[in-house]
């Protein structure tokens, strides 16, 4: 972490302090003290473990789903112009439905329980199936000249150029979307009143108007998606330094 990051930290503590001195009412802002010691008081709890591991599972089955059947199609579609043109109106359709649409819809037909998974897929497809058809777009003519004088098979062509060629894409590509992924998930784990999840959580807390809770939990989100990130920021700077 920068020093500059330390300071920002600082700063909204401070101003969080502040506010809920004035305030004075932990319902409405709670003290940073009183959400910390709340926070650490999670870890010694069994439904955190276990509401971490089912949003994180439901996140990783919308997540691999989505990337997989996007690359697939996005390959497809970048060797066959046909098959591009008869998927270009579900590539629209797919991308201009707003989130909670496919959230409320998704939980109507499925129910809450297996409706996370799917709502995540529905979200993450489009910009995993844009960005890979857009970078493929972008491929450099002379490996296009090259393909023309080397022919190879579809698979193979796959599988020495467009996953190569893809991998940079692959990688931000998939940094940004599971941080989306995870953060509509908790969202249709809120609205779907799942039995188990960090959505349960806090679903519970807003109940019980226990916002101290509320943003221990809030605390977690934030932590898990600051690790993710990391992870995915491992994986770029190896390729970048060719590892």
């Amino acid at each position: 972490m920068k020093k500059e990051h330390g300071f920002t930290i600082l700063v909204i503590i401070v101003i969080w302090q502040f506010l809920s001195m004035t305030v004075n009412n932990d319902i409405l802002i709670p003290f940073p003290i009183e959400v910390l010691k709340d926070f650490s008081d999670l870890f010694t709890k069994n439904v955190f473990y276990s509401s971490i591991i089912a949003t994180i599972y439901r996140v990783l089955l919308g997540f691999l789903i989505s990337f997989v059947i996007a690359l697939i199609l996005a390959i497809i579609a970048n060797r066959y112009k046909l098959f591009r043109n008869c998927f270009e109106p579900i590539q629209i359709l797919a991308k201009s439905i707003p989130n909670i649409s496919y959230i409320i819809i998704v939980l109507v037909w499925l129910g809450s329980e297996k409706s996370v998974s799917v709502i995540c897929f529905l979200i993450l497809f489009p910009i995993f199936y844009n960005n890979f058809l857009f970078a493929m777009d972008e491929e450099p003519q002379e490996l296009k000249d090259v393909e023309k004088i080397y022919p190879e098979s579809f698979l193979e062509l796959t599988r020495v150029k467009t996953i190569p060629l893809l991998l940079p894409t692959i990688l931000s590509t998939s940094k940004m979307a599971f941080g989306l992924g995870f953060k509509v998930s908790v969202m249709a784990e809120i609205l779907g009143q799942v039995q188990v999840g960090i959505g349960r959580q806090l679903y519970i807390a807003r109940q019980n108007l226990d916002t101290t809770n509320l943003f221990a939990w809030t605390i977690v989100i934030i932590l898990l998606c600051f690790i993710i990130d990391w992870v995915f920021d491992q994986f770029i700077n190896r390729k970048k330094h060719g590892g």
